[in-house]
C-alpha cells in the first residue's frame, strides 16, 4: 500500500493495527475478515422486499423462527449420531492434516512442548515460499498466526500434535462444539395470537404522508439493480458456458459440437 498509495498508507498508520490486520485483532474475529451477510437477508427477502414495512417485518419474525427450529433440530439430530464438531471443523482438520505431512519437526522442549516446524512445500491456501515456524503447545501459539486466529490447529500444529502423539483436538476451541452451536439456537419466539385477540393500542396514530402520494400512473419502475439473486435456476443454466466450445446454455458433458 506504501509503494502504491503513500497517502493512503499514512493514513492507515493513523488507525488502532487491531481494526484493519487480522494478525493484531488477538484472535477476536475468529479468522472473519469479510461476511456475506446482507446477501443472505436480500435472498431471504426476495418475494417480499416490494411489499409494505408490516408485511417485512411479519416475514423476518417468521422466517427467523422457522429457521431457528429447523436449524436446532438438524444440530440436535447431528449430536444423537455421534458427532462431536461441524463438518466445517473436520473439514480444517483433514486440510491440516494431508498439509502437515509435508512438514518436517524439530522437538525443542518435550515438557513445554516446544517445536520448530519447517515446510518443505508452499502452502496451499496462500502462495508464498515454505518457511519455518515455532510451535508452543501450552501457550497454544503457532508464528504462522493461524492457530490463534482462528482457534483451529493450522498444519504446523498438527505436525507438532502427531510427533507427539497428541490428539490435535484438544486444541480445537469448545465453542466449536455441536453442543455450543446448539445454544445458538435454544431460543424460542413468542407465539402471535390473531388481531382479535390483541390488546387495544392507545398510543399514537401514525399514518402515510399525503404529500408523497405518487401521482403518475402506472406501475413505478425499480431502481434496484438486478443481480444474479433475482435469476431462476433456468437462467442460470444459460449462462453458464460449456468447458469444450464455450458457448452458453449447456454443459462439457452434453455438448452438442
Amino acid at each position: 500500500i506504501r509503494a502504491n498509495k503513500p497517502s493512503a498508507a499514512e493514513w492507515l498508520d493513523q488507525l488502532p493495527k487491531q481494526k484493519w490486520v487480522q494478525c493484531f485483532d488477538e484472535g477476536k474475529r475468529w479468522g472473519h475478515m469479510t461476511t456475506n451477510l446482507l446477501e443472505s437477508v436480500n435472498s431471504m427477502f426476495k418475494n417480499t422486499r416490494h411489499l409494505l414495512v408490516s408485511s417485512l417485518v411479519e416475514e423476518t419474525y417468521f422466517k427467523t423462527a422457522q429457521l431457528f427450529a429447523n436449524r436446532g433440530r438438524k444440530t440436535q439430530a447431528t449430536i444423537n449420531s455421534g458427532s462431536q464438531y461441524s463438518e466445517v471443523v473436520f473439514d480444517a482438520i483433514n486440510s491440516g492434516q494431508q498439509e502437515s505431512n509435508t512438514h518436517i519437526v524439530n522437538e525443542f522442549d518435550r515438557h513445554n512442548h516446544t517445536f520448530i516446524i519447517t515446510e518443505t512445500q508452499s502452502p496451499l491456501e496462500t502462495p508464498r515460499p515454505p518457511g519455518r515456524f515455532r510451535v508452543m503447545l501450552q501457550s497454544q501459539k503457532c508464528d504462522c498466526g493461524e492457530f490463534q486466529a482462528k482457534h483451529l490447529p493450522c498444519s504446523h500444529v498438527m505436525a507438532a500434535c502427531k510427533s507427539v502423539n497428541v490428539d490435535p483436538m484438544t486444541y480445537v476451541s469448545m465453542l466449536f462444539t455441536l453442543q455450543h452451536i446448539l445454544h445458538i439456537y435454544d431460543n424460542s419466539f413468542g407465539l402471535l395470537p390473531h388481531e382479535s385477540m390483541w390488546q387495544e393500542y392507545e398510543g399514537d396514530q401514525w399514518g402515510p404522508d399525503p404529500r408523497r402520494k405518487r401521482t403518475v400512473k402506472g406501475r413505478p419502475v425499480s431502481t434496484r439493480i438486478p443481480t444474479e439473486m433475482d435469476e431462476d435456476e433456468n437462467e442460470r443454466a444459460s449462462r453458464k458456458k460449456c468447458g469444450l466450445c464455450r458457448q452458453h446454455g449447456h454443459s462439457r458433458n452434453n455438448c452438442p459440437n
